[in-house]
């Protein structure tokens, strides 16, 4: 699977290999700890204190609560531990461990740099020399033979034991200015690489950021921030690294010992990453202070750890997500570990990882102004302790901050409860039903959208208009085949489907009782999508499809094809609808088309895209289902462009995110994002691909999840100059994008790449809610950020 990721897991595997612990290591003191908090309810505190901020002067404190007890074989267990603390943070101890490892593996220069840690005079030249080691040793690892790897990986190991207590300790005179304290992340951001915890092109990232600071002679507070909030992404880059290796096996391992779910923060809290956390914090801190931007948690200031994705207000009863999946959450302000695919309509979203900006959950939540916080780990016992409780959650343009506790104070910034967030209808007039044949791709053009097929479609066969050979071929069954539909009889027996449809929602919509509505609500669904999955098709449809695919896509039948759903409440300039109706990917053989396009047809009847609709419209008859059959590609890897900075409104940036295989970021995968200046094409990494497995194309029909290949680098430099270009001809050759108030807008397109050629396979108008922008608390919270933008920083001053 590759060298670089072949190594990472040596790392860990020769972490835990089984031997003894050694004596004064922080495994010892971690394990003691764990022991001695069982025994004593009382150190449980201290024990906590211990392994979330280990610092030398914890072993006074040790000492001190062993005094509390008479038992002298506790006390005498409580003096091993305050022995193995100061062994820990002991340099001759720490130095000599480093040399007799380093001389076991044979290596001139790593013995040499052993050496020199030994009488370094300062923590920043010790830190510097085990900076060089541990990259030395992970850039050479491949060139090692198998016998010294072993030997390599725990000369490492004991290089990032001794960096761990360095930087435990106070920092020295001198190094609390704002430069000081940028310079000395420059050595951590090292040993974060040789410790596996940061690829090379992060570790670029980061270093290229960090001396851009440190090198600036006048630096202004908007810049400032924006630098710091790159370096801020080390943490979320490391976890996702290691989810990346173990999750896997985590879960795997979990269904016995459900303890095992903590791997992941727990080696992200025994790492450098902790150190490199609390010296990045007050920074982070400082350049909000300087903004003037203050986050606020329950009446308590909040400084770091809070990042805002969407923009917005809300108000809603705080649930956990397993809750919020329940029909009727919709007033849920949701907690979760990171938005997912499956999450049914809510108020607002907090989320531990910021996970993908382009999937269609956050899309969807952008576009409707639904706020979305990534909220840091010290603040969530504060929120889990405010679970089942209504709270307020406002999240303003300029990144700041305020959750509270919901109460009549609020009602005067909220609209009646009957308001949607968006509030759209369907012209039914300008419908036209009466075309009920398949229809190929080359018939169709943009206006078309929402007349006789859905966006979807029309865009598409736009696109194959203007980019000749970026669209594989597709065929549209138009809205007025559904149409058909619904004049056959309804569940009942009775009547057409329409009118059955049409009484159903009246008769939900006049309960008084939630529950019973909610019962009701689940019932009718389950019925309509049971009633879809049995319809007939219209008569002469079946051989019409069967002649235009054999026409269109090849008469042996052994073509694929994505089934998608196209609707006309999709792609609106109010109303997105993203991800929220059934694709069938890659369909092969007509029976099995045939049952995938009746799956189409119920999916607009799912609770998760019903629920979501419902927060836009208010007539489900009014839903018209066109279905894109399109010729599947094969892709090496695929995901989304939008042509616009979605956190700052620059359009001279595109933001790209992308996976290995099929489907590429819009599910929420872990996908590499990337911020890329057209000007110049320089490229800002946002997060790597890290999802641990892709969907490969079976030539049977669907797809397989097979483990990704998990390199640095996905998208290639040619790939990214080919996404440059369709950006940049966008606004000249797709004109058609506009925004609810006829302005030109933003493109979203879905791509995907096969042997290095680009295909498009979809566009949309990128849309944010105007209602996030134009809220006046949201304002009031930003008041003043833009002036401050422009102030200088003087770096050389105590922050």
């Amino acid at each position: 699977r590759g060298s670089r990721r072949t190594a990472s897991l040596l790392r860990e595997a020769v972490r835990l290999l089984p031997r003894p612990i050694a004596a004064g290591s922080f495994r010892e003191v971690r394990a003691l700890a764990d022991e001695l908090g069982q025994r004593d309810a009382d150190f449980v505190d201290l024990r906590n204190l211990i392994h979330s901020r280990p610092a030398p002067d914890q072993a006074i404190r040790v000492r001190e609560h062993a005094l509390k007890h008479e038992d002298d074989e506790l006390r005498r267990q409580f003096e091993a531990l305050a022995r193995n603390i100061e062994t820990a943070f002991a340099h001759a101890v720490l130095a000599d461990q480093l040399e007799r490892t380093a001389s076991a593996q044979v290596d001139a220069e790593l013995q040499a740099l052993a050496t020199r840690y030994r009488v370094a005079p300062d923590p920043a030249q010790q830190l510097q020399l085990l900076a060089s080691i541990l990259v030395r040793i992970r850039d050479a690892m491949p060139g090692y033979s198998a016998a010294r790897r072993v030997r390599a990986m725990e000369l490492s190991l004991a290089a990032e034991e001794a960096a761990f207590a360095v930087t435990r300790q106070p920092a020295g005179p001198g190094e609390d200015s704002r430069r000081a304290r940028l310079r000395a992340l420059l050595p951590m951001v090292d040993i974060l690489y040789g410790s596996g915890l940061l690829t090379r092109r992060e570790r670029l990232q980061l270093q290229q950021t960090l001396r851009s600071l440190i090198d600036a002679q006048i630096l202004a507070v908007g810049r400032y921030r924006d630098a710091l909030a790159i370096l801020a992404r080390a943490p979320g880059w490391a976890a996702r690294r290691l989810s990346f290796q173990f999750q896997p096996t985590v879960r795997s391992f979990a269904r016995v010992e459900p303890r095992a779910h903590a791997f992941v923060a727990d080696r992200l809290h025994a790492s450098l990453m902790l150190s490199y956390g609390e010296r990045l914090e007050p920074l982070v801190a400082d350049g909000d202070r300087l903004a003037g931007v203050q986050h606020i948690l329950f009446d308590q200031a909040a400084s770091g750890g809070l990042r805002v994705l969407n923009p917005g207000l809300a108000r809603g009863t705080l649930l956990p997500l397993a809750d919020a999946r329940q029909a009727g959450a919709a007033a849920a302000i949701v907690l979760a570990a990171e938005t997912t695919a499956e999450l049914t309509s809510v108020a607002g979203i907090l989320t531990e990882s910021a996970g993908n900006a382009l999937s269609h959950v956050q899309m969807l939540a952008r576009n409707l102004g639904l706020p979305n916080v990534v909220i840091g780990a010290q603040y969530l016992p504060l929120l889990h302790a405010r679970i089942g409780t209504p709270i307020v959650l406002a999240a303003s343009p300029g990144g700041t901050v305020r959750i509270a506790a919901d109460g009549p104070a609020w009602a005067a910034w909220f609209p009646q409860a009957t308001q949607r967030p968006v509030s759209i209808e369907v012209d039914t007039a300008r419908l036209d039903l009466g075309l009920r044949r398949p229809v190929v791709l080359s018939d169709l053009r943009a206006t078309d959208a929402g007349r006789i097929v859905g966006p979807k479609a029309a865009h598409l066969a736009e696109l194959a208009n203007r980019y000749p050979g970026k669209v594989s071929p597709a065929l549209a069954i138009p809205f007025g085949v559904y149409r058909s539909l619904l004049d056959q009889t309804s569940p009942d027996g009775v009547q057409p489907m329409f009118d059955w449809l049409q009484l159903q929602h009246r008769l939900i919509n006049e309960m008084d009782d939630p529950a019973q509505r909610g019962r009701a609500l689940r019932e009718f669904l389950e019925t309509t999508r049971a009633w879809f999955a049995q319809v007939e098709f219209p008569a002469g449809l079946v051989d019409r499809l069967r002649a235009d695919m054999d026409a269109l896509f090849g008469a042996d039948g052994r073509y694929g094809v994505y089934v998608r759903s196209d609707t006309n409440l999709e792609d609106l300039p109010a109303f997105s609808g993203a991800g929220l109706n059934r694709t069938v990917p890659n369909v092969v053989g007509l029976d099995a088309v045939l049952d995938a396009i009746r799956t189409v047809w119920a999916s607009p009847f799912s609770e998760r895209a019903y629920s979501w609709r419902q927060l836009a419209m208010d007539r489900p008859e009014q839903v018209y289902v066109s279905v894109l059959l399109h010729q599947t590609v094969a892709s090496d890897k695929s995901g989304v462009m939008v042509t616009v900075d979605p956190e700052t409104g620059d359009s001279s940036t595109i933001f790209v995110s992308a996976n290995e295989g099929a489907g590429g970021a819009v599910d929420g995968q872990s996908a590499e994002s990337l911020r890329v200046r057209l000007a110049d094409g320089q490229v800002d990494l946002v997060a790597s691909a890290t999802e641990p497995t892709r969907r490969t194309t079976l030539a049977e029909g669907g797809l397989r999840e097979v483990p990704a290949s998990g390199d640095e680098l996905l998208l290639t430099q040619a790939e990214v100059q080919q996404l440059m270009a369709i950006a940049r001809s966008i606004p000249s050759q797709y004109p058609q994008l506009r925004d609810d108030a006829g302005r030109p807008a933003p493109a979203d397109v879905e791509f995907a790449f096969a042997g290095g050629r680009l295909y498009l396979l979809q566009i949309r108008p990128y849309l944010q809610s105007a209602q996030a922008q134009r809220n006046a608390l949201l304002r009031s919270l930003d008041a003043g950020l833009a002036a401050a933008r422009e102030a200088a920083v003087a770096l050389d001053e105590t922050p």
